[in-house]
């Protein structure tokens, strides 16, 4: 149960923490809609914290939260208990309480020495000072996580748009797109990974100036802690758009159709698997979910990829719709591909598209099935599909504003 005295004393603390950072945008003469997402993005934050709260009952935000907590109130009560359990790896000794600890204390919802993967704790220890921060608050915490998750988007958002030039209106794609918006809120990774990925890839793209490597460099250590398979993406994706060329292209091809038939098709054959056993996810036995007829076994990737891509890019489907909450995602995706064949055919006329808005909608597209053959259920889909997403939308967001600038070109010599 959420204690409300602790909860609106954490309303208050957010209150506080975002008037401090609006002080240092505005210092910092950032523009006046930095401030407005900032807004939102706790909004959404705390509408996200509510679903599972409330609707679900369970889930990585009230695992975050509650093993935050377990973390604090060891090192308040047990300080030595405490860094044993935030830093277990650095010391046998320490690792050896931590055990005991996991065994002795049933309390410890989500910080699981032996079925949580290693980026779940590691993310559950960096929201220990935020958890300090929000007073120990569950919509605190929330809602600094997107605050947070909010600057680290703008600072991608400001690498890419001093790469390239994008169209006036595309932050509002960027930062309040509904899915975008919900599902990179709240206290999960994706909230801080994302951002991170859109931001290595910049770095490594336009990196010029040594005294420029601290944001690199940060970028990289957070996926490392996070999600490692995003730190390749980010750093793969940025060195394709550095050295834009048809052989860099081609072989980056070949490697990712390689992978797909050898290595990514197996492992999302056998994660389908798993997520889809009642044995193993009792809990998700109603959620509505997508089969892949052409995936049946883990030596078919490419036409697994094939079929997944329709799902992850288009779907749901008309007919695979069994609940209000769908249809809603269906709306937005459908919105979503309508706005992309009408701007890439209108960029396209104009001869809007180069190399790197080609890449870069590849790339997105590649992720986008990847993710929709390893994750059967729309709502997991639905957020992981963001990793290729976003490519999409950069890239196509490139060749509108090409588009515009020959056309304004084009109309002055006229």
């Amino acid at each position: 149960m959420l204690n409300p005295e602790r909860e609106l004393w954490g309303f208050g603390l957010v209150g506080v923490w975002l008037g401090f950072v609006a002080y240092w945008l505005e210092w910092h003469r950032k523009p006046i809609w930095v401030y407005g997402v900032l807004v939102a993005k706790i909004g959404a934050a705390w509408a996200f914290g509510w679903l599972y709260a409330r609707y679900y009952c369970h889930g990585d935000t009230l695992k975050a939260y509650l093993t935050a907590h377990r973390l604090v109130s060891y090192m308040w009560e047990d300080p030595l208990t405490g860094l044993a359990l935030l830093f277990r790896e650095f010391s046998p000794q320490w690792e050896a309480l931590g055990w005991q600890v996991f065994f002795r204390d049933m309390q410890f919802y989500g910080y699981d020495y032996e079925w949580s993967e290693p980026s779940n704790y590691h993310f559950y220890r960096l929201l220990v000072p935020l958890y300090i921060a929000a007073g120990g608050s569950y919509y605190g915490l929330q809602g600094l996580c997107g605050v947070l998750g909010g600057l680290l988007s703008y600072a991608a958002y400001r690498r890419w748009e001093k790469i390239y030039s994008l169209p006036s209106i595309f932050w509002i794609f960027w930062f309040l797109w509904p899915s975008a918006l919900l599902w990179l809120s709240g206290a999960i990774r994706d909230t801080f990974a994302l951002p991170a990925t859109l931001y290595l890839a910049g770095w490594v793209a336009s990196f010029r100036e040594r005294r420029d490597v601290w944001g690199g460099i940060g970028a990289g250590l957070l996926l490392l802690v996070l999600r490692e398979e995003a730190l390749g993406v980010g750093i793969g994706v940025g060195l394709v758009c550095r050295w834009a060329s048809v052989w860099v292209a081609g072989v980056a091809s070949l490697a990712g159709l390689l992978a797909l038939q050898f290595f990514l098709g197996p492992w999302a054959y056998q994660y389908r698997l798993e997520a889809l056993d009642v044995g193993m996810h009792p809990e998700l036995q109603t959620s509505s979910y997508f089969q892949l007829k052409l995936f049946s076994a883990p030596d078919k990737g490419w036409l697994g990829w094939i079929e997944a891509l329709l799902y992850g890019f288009a779907g749901p489907l008309p007919w695979q719709i069994d609940k209000g909450l769908l249809l809603l995602y269906a709306v937005e995706v459908w919105t979503g591909v309508g706005l992309f064949g009408y701007w890439s055919r209108w960029s396209f006329r104009r001869e809007g598209w180069s190399f790197v808005s080609l890449v870069l909608v590849a790339v997105g597209l590649y992720i986008v099935g990847v993710a929709a053959m390893a994750m059967p259920y729309w709502g997991t889909l639905a957020r992981h599909r963001l990793y290729g997403m976003y490519w999409v939308a950069l890239g196509v967001g490139i060749a509108v504003q090409k588009a515009v600038q020959r056309t304004q070109y084009a109309l002055s010599e006229a």
